[in-house]
């Protein structure tokens, strides 16, 4: 698979995701979930301003860094170890709103990583190294959407565990 065409696809995935956040930030009445929104749409811009630099640097024939892709999503073992803390933080009461858009994101996120896995499995070399770290921040993007999901939702479900039974026993 042709590195420059992988890079201006996930450019389109990743700005697509962008905007939802960008727009989920004037949507929502809650800080907590403008900062949430506001969070990830500045790291998903970090993954366009990568990809962009990596586009730039396959042109000039040079070699990408990939130390220049980061995230401050935290990493599935640090959202674990946190649950108990985040689920303190969550308002009690969300709008539908940010049950809509976060719905919304996690379609978009799990499609993301799907293509960044495809992708991945693809190629090789330093290309494919990119692409398995983007596979890896995309999917604590699928986690942290989903335990605010889950919450939201009052599903009986926290970070893909059942919380609460709702069979009588």
């Amino acid at each position: 698979m042709d590195s420059t065409e992988i890079f201006i696809t996930a450019l389109k995935y990743e700005e697509k995701i962008r905007d939802l956040y960008l727009s989920a930030v004037d949507i929502v009445d809650d800080e907590r979930g403008k900062t949430l929104f506001k969070a990830l749409a500045d790291d998903e811009q970090s993954h366009i301003d990568f990809l962009n630099y990596s586009l730039d640097t396959l042109k000039a024939d040079g070699i990408i860094e990939v130390a220049r892709l980061e995230t401050p999503i935290p990493s599935q073992e640090q959202i674990r170890s946190q649950v108990e803390t985040m689920k303190a933080k969550i308002p009690e009461k969300m709008l539908g709103d940010v049950k809509r858009v976060l719905n919304s994101a996690l379609q978009m996120e799990i499609e993301t990583s799907a293509y960044y896995q495809d992708a991945s499995e693809k190629t090789e070399g330093k290309i494919k190294e990119i692409l398995e770290k983007f596979v890896e921040i995309e999917d604590r993007h699928v986690e942290v959407v989903q335990i605010e999901l889950d919450y939201a939702s009052k599903s009986g479900h926290w970070f893909n565990f059942m919380e609460v039974s709702m069979e009588v026993e």
